[in-house]
């Protein structure tokens, strides 16, 4: 499978227009549109690691196909999964998610890049993922509510 192909089934997983993933990975819709018509080889590396931290997907599927497209339970421990393939926490200031946050929340992110210890990190991202995880429950359920009305 080529990643074109990977990349339209990834889309259509994740419920996302080319324009939208585009935007939430800090690529172009053209540079999207061009790795699904098959004029560019696939995603870049930076890329690639914003979609295991925004949409839990298996980099080594992205890349080559191999393995599940979303990472597995076996990633998963105490009830957070393991985001540590974003190298530089700095690629999350582009994405859509990180542009919403308030000035403050902006700030806290952005100062975690000077933090080094890992371990400090890993409990950093802990809490992320969980209130990441706790904000689309919730926005599972008011669309839930809204279609019970």
């Amino acid at each position: 499978m080529t990643g074109s192909e990977r990349l339209k089934i990834f889309l259509k997983e994740i419920n996302k227009t080319q324009h939208e993933f585009a935007s939430d990975v800090g690529l172009t819709q053209g540079t999207v549109s061009d790795i699904i018509r098959g004029k560019t080889s696939g995603l870049s590396l930076s890329a690639v690691k914003l979609c295991k931290y925004l949409y839990n997907a298996n980099p080594a599927w992205l890349l080559t196909g191999e393995g599940e497209m979303f990472i597995t339970l076996s990633d998963v421990k105490d009830g957070v999964i393991s985001y540590s393939a974003i190298a530089d926490i700095n690629e999350i200031t582009r994405t859509r998610w990180f542009k919403n946050l308030t000035k403050e929340q902006r700030d806290i992110i952005t100062n975690c890049s000077a933090v080094k210890d890992k371990e400090i990190l890993k409990k950093v991202s802990g809490i992320i993922s969980r209130q990441s995880a706790k904000e689309e429950g919730d926005r599972e359920l008011e669309e839930l509510e809204d279609k019970t009305k």
